[in-house]
């Protein structure tokens, strides 16, 4: 079996772009289970959820708490208009 350079360098490249994906793979996996871990989202070595319930307390939060109530809705019933 005769195999040039280019042969060669295709199947190290393949090996190289495999190892590197495994690699990817784990860290990405590694990085959302540690994210769940923090956010409860799993039960192995998970906090136990608390009943309480948490307050948002960011600035949207406080923008949304303060906002004006929103406008009555227009009577769109022709009945209950008054009579002119």
């Amino acid at each position: 079996m005769n195999i040039n350079i280019f042969d060669s360098a295709i199947i190290i490249a393949a090996i190289a772009g495999g190892i590197t994906g495994a690699l990817v793979a784990v860290v990405v996996s590694l990085g959302v289970i540690r994210a769940q871990r923090h956010l409860g989202g799993t039960s192995v070595g998970a906090p136990q959820p608390s009943t309480e319930w948490r307050v948002p307390s960011g600035p949207l939060a406080r923008h949304l708490a303060h906002a004006e109530a929103p406008a009555p809705p227009e009577q769109k019933d022709e009945t209950a208009r008054p009579q002119e």
